[in-house]
């Protein structure tokens, strides 16, 4: 058993190679992106027309950012922009398929926004907006019946309710797991019904997203059937449960997938979304009585767009004493870290932090 202050020099050591800042969790995070606008536009002839669509790319671009930042209580108060603002605003146009056919012009365009004149413009205006755009999710659903669990290539009503939405304009937009035979080799669907953590991780290799989502239907397809599963942060290690919900039967699907996916939207929107009109600071500790507590509140805090900075006041083998510079106040703190699969509460006259 390695002594105190063994264990207090490893953290400490740690805690050097990676640096607890929120600004290095979000210092290449200074644009915005929106991708998959699809243009069609006719004009003059086809350098005319490919100008235009660009312009009306940028348009669409700066409607979808106002929907992913901004909640939807405060959209009505975002300021029109002019074009000399979006030019200040817009780092630049990406390509990703563009045809010409004589005066017309086809694509599918991104636009990337410079952060901080975004951040400008919908403060001037004393809107609360979201810091993180949007937070992809890819979705593994899993259909439970009689038989058990199908494959995860089987093709049935309850991927073709996921496959189905359109997230493009959400803060959660979601990817398919294929279900191919490398998806397979990483992870079996019953690891996935259970959460082994350690298969999801494997299977995430592949996709590279920061949220995995185990959707589960169970039921035969005539009803009625239950649905819910489970939310894993692979960058965090949180988790939390989906909203459940009961169904009559496979035709009613489409919409609880939808209701599910409209609960992330929120919860993401709820934990990334920063009012920068208040601050404030707040004492914490953080009981460790292993060495996963401690990074597992470490990393969790670097993903939280309202935590300001951290600064680090002790730390000991069984405990780490820290200080909070946030935006928003206690209540509002509370809310975003339990989100982020941290509790916050008052113990006698101090605040302890630590993983749920």
């Amino acid at each position: 058993m390695p002594s105190a202050r063994i264990f207090s020099t490893i953290l400490v050591v740690l805690l050097a190679l990676v640096p607890f800042s929120v600004q290095a969790q979000i210092a290449n995070g200074n644009t915005y992106t929106i991708g998959g606008i699809d243009v069609d536009v006719t004009a003059a002839d086809a350098v005319q027309a490919r100008n235009q669509a660009i312009r009306e790319a940028r348009q669409k671009a700066v409607r979808l950012l106002v929907e992913r930042m901004v909640p939807a209580e405060d959209r009505a108060k975002v300021p029109p922009v002019s074009e000399s603002w979006l030019d200040n605003m817009v780092r630049g146009v990406e390509f990703a398929s563009e045809r010409t056919a004589g005066n017309r012009y086809i694509g599918k365009l991104g636009v990337v926004f410079a952060a901080e004149p975004v951040k400008q413009w919908l403060s001037e205006a004393g809107i609360s907006i979201a810091e993180t755009v949007a937070r992809a999710a890819l979705v593994i659903p899993l259909w439970k019946d009689k038989d058990g669990l199908q494959q995860l290539d089987d093709r049935n009503a309850w991927r073709d309710a996921w496959t189905g939405l359109d997230t493009l304009g959400t803060a959660v937009p979601v990817a398919m797991v294929r279900g191919d035979q490398l998806d397979q080799d990483a992870m079996t669907v019953e690891q996935a019904y259970v959460g082994d953590v350690t298969a999801l991780a494997r299977l995430d290799e592949r996709y590279r997203a920061p949220v995995v989502i185990v959707a589960i239907a169970e039921g035969d397809k005539d009803g009625p059937i239950k649905v819910g599963g489970m939310r894993y942060d692979m960058q965090t290690g949180a988790r939390s449960q989906l909203l459940s919900l009961t169904v009559p039967d496979a035709s009613q699907l489409a919409d609880a997938a939808k209701k599910i996916h409209a609960k992330l939207d929120e919860e993401w929107r709820g934990l990334a979304t920063v009012r920068r009109d208040q601050q404030a600071g707040l004492d914490v500790y953080v009981p460790i009585r292993a060495l996963s507590d401690w990074v597992q509140v470490r990393q969790r805090l670097g993903g939280i767009p309202a935590i300001k900075s951290v600064a680090v006041r002790t730390l000991e083998a069984d405990r780490a004493e820290l200080h909070l510079d946030f935006y928003g106040n206690e209540e509002q703190l509370q809310k975003v870290l339990s989100q982020a699969g941290l509790q916050l509460e008052k113990d006698a006259d101090k605040w302890r932090l630590q993983a749920r």
